[in-house]
């Protein structure tokens, strides 16, 4: 019998493997974080294992995913349920200052001590708000709820294996190796084309629409290796000729502990895509959408800890603005 954690196991690396034939700077993304990660291992001793063993590090994934309607939610819910994950926190990014987005969203991931010490895969997933007038009329939330109603992201056999995975916290190695097909197929990359008119119609409101609502399937967006340098992961990065954002976010290198989590990523490449014309002929076309990240996760802040945080930074862009 295949347990809830290996069955989590098994899907963060199919999945990984199946983003990295689908976007192929992902692989590399990964090599060079895997790299790092043993020369940092080879450099500092055990004081590298200090915030997770070289294993689990190596092995960590963040994906991101994106739905459309609660029902869509419900049912990934199945699926990740089935791996011993489970929604913890609430995002509302419809009120991003910077950045707001027709979503909500929450992270799947275990919430056990131990079943996070075996693999700590998870999964932020978003859920697009068809309702919220900020960014629909009431025509096109109509078509757009027609459309996603219309749509099956998750087989019946899919969710019935999740159940019983989720029922009985094991599945047999037929019924596992089934599950685990269904599961990554899921979020492959669909070649179905999509409708160009439809999609560049949600695109004007927004980009995550358009990636969620203008296409008949669902598929990773994003996923995330860790590595424990994350400044030599982006210099040899950009030497691989990998065009990477321009900045590492998060907070500044320094001497000190790592804390908090820092990112970066590859820009988001222009990937083929089979479209369909208002003509109703079938042409080539290309969508700018999937990117790959890398984090480097430090150790969280106390109040009194993130206060003093923020001040130092504070100070430290005060006195950048005024060279």
């Amino acid at each position: 019998m295949i347990s809830q954690w290996q069955l989590r196991a098994a899907f963060a690396a199919r999945l990984s493997d199946m983003y990295g034939r689908e976007v192929p700077a992902y692989t590399t993304l990964v090599d060079v974080s895997r790299e790092v990660n043993e020369d940092v291992l080879r450099t500092r001793g055990a004081d590298a294992e200090r915030l997770g063993s070289i294993s689990r590090v190596t092995a960590e994934r963040h994906g991101a995913i994106r739905v459309g309607t609660p029902r869509e939610l419900r049912q990934v819910a199945r699926v990740f349920g089935a791996l011993g994950m489970h929604p913890v926190g609430f995002y509302d990014l419809r009120e991003a200052a910077a950045s707001a987005v027709p979503v909500v969203s929450t992270a799947f991931r275990p919430v056990d001590g131990e079943e996070l010490a075996r693999n700590p895969f998870r999964v932020f997933t978003s859920m697009l708000t068809p309702a919220d007038p900020r960014f629909f009329d009431a025509g096109l939330r109509s078509r757009l709820e027609t459309f996603l109603a219309g749509r099956e992201l998750f087989p019946p056999e899919l969710l019935a294996l999740a159940d019983r995975a989720e029922a009985e916290r094991e599945l047999s190695e037929d019924d596992a190796e089934r599950f685990l097909q269904l599961a990554v197929g899921a979020f492959e990359l669909s070649t179905e084309p999509v409708d160009k008119a439809w999609y560049e119609t949600l695109e004007r409101i927004s980009a995550v629409a358009a990636d969620i609502g203008g296409v008949r399937s669902t598929h990773i967006n994003h996923l995330t290796p860790r590595v424990l340098d994350i400044d030599e992961l982006y210099r040899r990065m950009t030497e691989r000729g990998i065009e990477m954002i321009d900045t590492i976010q998060g907070p500044p290198a320094w001497q000190g502990p790592d804390v908090l989590l820092r990112q970066t990523s590859f820009r988001a490449l222009a990937e083929p895509r089979a479209m369909r014309f208002p003509d109703g002929t079938v042409g080539s076309g290309a969508l700018r959408v999937r990117f790959g990240e890398v984090e480097a996760r430090g150790v969280a802040l106390t109040r009194e800890g993130r206060a003093l945080y923020d001040s130092l930074l504070t100070r430290v862009d005060e006195q950048a603005a005024a060279r």
